[in-house]
């Protein structure tokens, strides 16, 4: 939309990459004879941190681990009456795969390709074959998949990456007239208001018990649930944006990048941890990204209170090691 591309340009400047060509151009206003100095080192400082993989690592690791934490928590809430793998085997009704260009960043938005002869993003592609892992062990469920294509799956240009995004779900076992793939802009919230409108037409919809935007309490036995295949950077803000709407929610991360990462005890090792590179700026390029977005999604009401502890409310399961 409209409202999510002009916040995309306006919160620019508060990304590392940004603030960097903020502050150099600002250094620059009184001509080049006369550089601030003071300006362009507060660049270079913000570059340095920001691409460096010690840093980037340690930002990306702490997201990921609060998915994990999500997962103990509620292995010892449900110890009583259920485990958490019970609850996609007999509850799960619709699998959500955030796809291509959902809440497309800067650090998403140039897409790679293998070759000229494979549409789909290698990313992506490993994203679809992890749903369709997820969905051969939803045996005897059944889920409808639906695969938030994004804008560039739309109209007749986009048949070739429907049937590409369907040919790699059918490849892997998952039949094709329960695939549907849905352009919602550019925004996670589309997909919540789509899938939410989509159970509803087929009687799948149980809203958590109490109001969703403040839930004390979870029929864990009755509601159905919607799995949510994401990347576990944006899994938290994901989770929650469905939560808010009264859809319960079990989370399926995907795109580990510091969670359970094997770390060398060599001196050399931790000595390149400490020289920056394109890699780390763009991992930590997307942990920013995603804490404004979240900011946004809030300030939109998508998102509940940041006081609620989003552990205590989503099912997860067990990916890390």
């Amino acid at each position: 939309t409209i409202v999510n591309t002009f916040w995309q340009v306006i919160s620019f400047p508060l990304t590392p990459l940004g603030a960097v060509i903020t502050f150099l151009g600002v250094s620059l206003a009184n001509g080049l004879k006369k550089v601030n100095g003071r300006l362009v080192l507060i660049g270079l400082v913000i570059l340095s941190i920001s691409s460096t993989p010690l840093v980037a690592r340690t930002l990306i690791d702490q997201s990921e681990r609060a998915v994990q934490r999500a997962y103990e928590s509620q292995r010892a809430l449900c110890s009583d009456i259920c485990t958490v793998d019970d609850i996609p085997f007999n509850l799960a009704r619709a699998m959500v795969v955030i796809g291509d260009n959902a809440d497309a960043g800067l650090s998403s938005s140039l897409p790679s390709r293998i070759d000229s002869q494979v549409r789909l993003d290698p990313i992506l592609v490993s994203r679809l074959n992890s749903a369709a892992d997820l969905y051969r062990r939803l045996s005897g469920v059944n889920p409808w998949v639906t695969v938030t294509a994004g804008a560039r799956t739309s109209g007749e240009e986009g048949k070739p990456l429907n049937e590409a995004i369907r040919q790699v779900l059918s490849a892997r076992g998952v039949p094709a007239d329960r695939v549907e793939l849905i352009n919602t802009g550019l925004d996670i919230h589309g997909v919540v208001e789509h899938q939410k409108k989509f159970l509803k037409d087929r009687g799948l919809f149980t809203p958590a018990a109490g109001n969703p935007r403040r839930q004390t309490q979870r029929n864990n036995r009755e509601a159905n649930r919607v799995v949510l295949v994401a990347p576990a950077l944006t899994m938290r803000r994901a989770a929650l944006a469905f939560e808010q709407q009264g859809l319960q929610v079990v989370a399926w991360p995907t795109e580990l990048y510091g969670a359970g990462a094997v770390q060398e005890d060599s001196k050399l090792a931790r000595l390149v941890d400490l020289v920056p590179n394109v890699a780390a700026l763009w991992l930590t390029t997307r942990y920013w990204e995603e804490l404004l977005t979240s900011l946004y999604y809030y300030l939109r009401g998508w998102l509940p209170p940041f006081t609620m502890q989003w552990d205590g409310v989503i099912e997860v399961i067990e990916t890390l090691p």
